[in-house]
């Protein structure tokens, strides 16, 4: 391939595993615990940013003062009890297998909390295809601020990097550190609203992009270099 990255950071909810609308559905019900309406739409929208800044920006600043703790907390139990159904996207361990065949150090960039984060990590056999991963404990910020990529980067030792993600909060982390970003519709988010963010490039789901991963990963290059 003629591109000279050498790293890969990937996204895990909503880019590998479709676990987007169990995330919206836990966040509803955990919303409605302590009496407060919150739709699915709007959450869904925020899904890729830190859960410490979600629930004011879904619920305003003081549901997260008088309830933003426990929100979270029984968001954790609500996903807890629905985990289990959410599945691989179609094509995301080929997606990662392509990703080393091009010569990519794969980093696995997950904001879940490291019980959340076992789960799909097993379902990707990720001990075999990724060369490390994060969790939430590995950063004190959340998305769309870029300390997770940065943590994932340190990792690995890794360079020229291209992101992988299904929101605009992906996006806009990368963005912050001059990271062309790859975006995927299957997280439930449009191409032309990822591409407005800063995409270089939208496929439908992993198993589209690793069939122009060659094209892809040639744009995400010349972006990050013209950048």
């Amino acid at each position: 391939m003629s591109h000279d990255l050498d790293t890969a950071i990937v996204d895990i909810d909503g880019t590998l595993l479709d676990s987007n609308y169990h995330h919206t559905l836990a966040w509803v019900r955990a919303f409605a615990h302590v009496g407060i309406t919150v739709p699915g739409w709007r959450i869904h929208r925020h899904l890729g940013m830190g859960g410490d800044r979600l629930v004011g920006a879904v619920a305003g600043d003081g549901v997260e003062e008088r309830h933003g703790d426990e929100v979270r907390e029984r968001w954790e139990r609500e996903y807890d009890e629905i985990i289990d159904e959410t599945r691989l996207l179609d094509g995301a361990r080929d997606l990662l297998d392509a990703l080393g065949d091009a010569g990519l150090t794969v980093v696995l960039a997950s904001s879940s909390i490291p019980r959340h984060a076992e789960h799909a990590l097993e379902l990707l056999d990720a001990g075999d295809r990724a060369a490390a991963w994060t969790t939430a404990e590995d950063a004190s910020a959340t998305k769309p601020d870029p300390e997770l990529l940065d943590a994932a980067l340190d990792r690995v030792g890794g360079g020229r990097a291209v992101m992988l993600g299904d929101s605009v909060w992906d996006v806009a982390a990368a963005n912050e550190r001059g990271i062309p970003t790859i975006g995927l519709r299957s997280g439930g988010v449009g191409a032309a609203e990822l591409r407005e963010a800063g995409a270089v490039a939208v496929y439908d789901d992993p198993r589209g992009l690793t069939e122009h991963l060659r094209e892809a990963l040639d744009q995400a290059a010349r972006a990050g270099r013209s950048g």
